[in-house]
């Protein structure tokens, strides 16, 4: 028997097609929650991180960071294992991820027009229909630069709103028993190939590194997508990576469309800081601060109020901040305490030309890390940051987050 990847828009009758597949292809059903908890567990990352990393688009610091294709990774890594058994459904836009050329994995996409998946789901649907579209279409246009109905992704994309549950189901199954969709040694070998491209992949991606990977009988084939300027130093270090990977008996590499246009390649660095937020309402003094932290090897974003800052928190945390005391608005102070409460683990360094001796006991009362006046040597304050880091590992160590 074959698998099924059933992929579907929101409304679109899903649950009551997966069952009826289940029960009467007598299925093992695998959901992408499945998955997703699988992987939290094995890699200790919140479910929630790794649907934001799915469906949402990289986070501000996720340049530095490359955090988004290390979860990525980490998922990828759990569905080519669960590839090596057969009878499966899988539901979820994760299965995306399985490579094309695994022909025995028959890819069929449930799709309605807005008036019939309104209808489903109720006027309020709206809303959800839009959001999980939208959430889907990121996904998509960041594995494919494509919709998620373009039919090149599948091989059947069905209208639900124009046949019955009970045509859909003998649509699936007719294409199933089709001799193109039966297993073979070919298509298990190319199962083979997606296990191992997929653990060189999260090795690498272990490693800081942010490449494509694949794999032609036990040969990675590693896609650099962006400009470097060490080549050959960057070459011998993934190949290093790679060999030390059971089964893997070559590597070679190829560069993608953008590769001289796309940025400079840079790896992540598990060591150096590079989640660092600067909140200032000086503008000016912000960026500048934020481009002389880069030129430490400091990944760091600016925003410009604490209402900013706070709004920054909603999509990611850092693990530093760089905080000014006064501010109007939403002051440093009422930024402190908040970002503690919330996020006990983040480290606040205080930042000001304008404190007191109460401000400052405040400050620390409150959490605050350390307390900086301006100006500020650049190698005093990348000094408290290595501290803060440190700190941060500790606790790491200790399990107290």
């Amino acid at each position: 028997m074959s698998v099924v990847a059933l992929f579907s828009g929101t409304f679109c009758n899903e649950d009551v097609i997966s069952q009826k597949l289940v029960k009467d292809l007598n299925l093992t059903y695998i959901t992408e929650n499945e998955i997703l908890q699988q992987t939290s567990e094995s890699f200790n990352v919140p479910i929630k991180k790794l649907v934001r990393d799915l469906y949402q688009a990289p986070a501000v610091l996720n340049e530095f960071t490359h955090e988004k294709q290390r979860h990525i990774a980490y998922i990828q890594s759990i569905l080519a294992e669960t590839l090596k058994r057969d009878n499966i459904l899988y539901s979820g836009f994760s299965a995306l991820l399985i490579p094309q050329d695994i022909t025995h994995v028959l890819r069929v996409c449930l799709i309605a027009d807005i008036d019939y998946r309104t209808g489903q789901g109720g006027q309020p649907a709206v809303k959800t229909i839009t959001k999980l579209d939208n959430e889907i279409n990121t996904w998509t246009q960041y594995l494919f630069r494509k919709i998620p109905w373009d039919t090149s992704l599948y091989d059947m994309l069905i209208p639900v709103d124009k046949i019955s549950t009970d045509e859909i189901f003998k649509l699936i199954s007719e294409n199933l028993s089709k001799k193109t969709l039966q297993t073979t040694d070919k298509s298990k070998k190319a199962v083979d190939d997606f296990v191992l491209a997929s653990k060189v992949n999260l090795a690498i991606a272990q490693k800081g590194h942010d490449v494509r990977t694949a794999c032609i009988d036990g040969k990675i084939i590693i896609t650099i997508e962006k400009n470097v300027v060490r080549l050959e130093k960057l070459k011998k270090e993934l190949k290093e990576i790679a060999v030390t990977v059971s089964g893997v008996n070559d590597v070679d590499f190829t560069f993608g469309p953008h590769f001289k246009t796309g940025g400079y390649y840079s790896r992540f660095d598990f060591e150096t800081i590079s989640k660092v937020l600067v909140v200032d309402d000086e503008k000016d003094f912000a960026l500048t601060l934020s481009k002389r932290l880069s030129l430490h090897e400091i990944g760091s974003s600016a925003v410009f109020s604490g209402e900013d800052a706070l709004s920054f928190l909603h999509t990611e945390v850092p693990d530093v901040f760089v905080l000014d005391l006064k501010m109007p608005g939403i002051d440093g102070i009422e930024v402190l305490k908040t970002v503690i409460e919330r996020h006990p683990h983040v480290k606040v360094i205080m930042l000001t030309g304008q404190g007191t001796p109460e401000d400052k006991d405040n400050a620390m009362r409150y959490g605050a890390f350390a307390y900086l006046e301006k100006p500020v040597e650049i190698e005093l304050l990348v000094e408290t940051m290595q501290a803060a880091y440190r700190e941060i590992y500790r606790e790491k160590d200790t399990h107290l987050y």
